[in-house]
């Protein structure tokens, strides 16, 4: 939750808005699309968290913010290596969230305690140690090969206007995808009660996406 469930529900409706603005305005490339999709991902989440604060399911809506940010790693590599022409079966990334995610679902007790606090979201999961071994290995892997890819394209481009291009898309990505790790694996494997700040990044991510459609409109006007 963003300090008061209105606050995520206005950031929720803010990211719908800017990513439709992006889909309406922005049809020429695949980056456009990508990123209106992470950012309806993000809107969605501040959505789950207003829920999960004003709904008499909390279970339930907790479920949805796990299943919704389990897949935001999966998208932002399948992106990255749309993004630098790397020859891949793309559904094969999305194995290990829908597995999580069916799990999520099926698991009476998927969810054991779901508090919404003026400053905090407490939501304990029951998950096996070697399942969170697996999801954590799903989560650090995914984000290290996109940061790889991402770097090593950026390091052998020449045209300045791309390079800034990859530069903000390394940003915005790496903003969408940190945040889960810390606030939501990191953390709580150390009992440490994290404040929900997503919204902070969510926004974030939101205006480094502007800013990269706008670049690469600009790179689609010069071809």
């Amino acid at each position: 939750m963003c300090f008061t469930p209105l606050v995520s529900l206005f950031t929720a409706i803010l990211e719908f808005v800017v990513a439709t603005v992006i889909l309406l305005f922005c049809r020429k490339s695949l980056i456009n699309k990508f990123f209106a999709l992470l950012i309806y991902i993000l809107g969605f989440y501040q959505f789950t968290e207003f829920m999960l604060c004003t709904s008499s399911y909390p279970f339930f809506w907790a479920k949805m913010g796990f299943i919704t940010y389990s897949f935001l790693p999966a998208v932002g590599l399948h992106f990255v290596m749309r993004l630098t022409k790397r020859k891949f079966e793309y559904n094969i990334l999305y194995f290990v969230p829908v597995i999580f995610s069916v799990m999520a679902l099926l698991k009476q007790d998927f969810i054991i305690e779901s508090v919404c606090t003026t400053f905090f979201v407490i939501v304990h999961k029951n998950i096996p140690p070697l399942l969170v071994d697996i999801y954590g290995a799903y989560y650090f892997g995914f984000i290290l090969l996109f940061c790889y890819l991402l770097l090593n394209s950026l390091r052998k481009e020449k045209d300045d206007l791309k390079r800034k291009e990859y530069a903000v898309i390394f940003a915005a990505t790496t903003i969408s995808l940190l945040p889960p790790v810390i606030l939501f694996i990191i953390f709580p494997a150390f009992k440490i009660i994290f404040p929900s700040v997503y919204c902070q990044f969510a926004l974030l991510f939101t205006i480094a996406a502007i800013i990269a459609c706008y670049l690469d409109n600009k790179i689609q006007n010069k071809k």
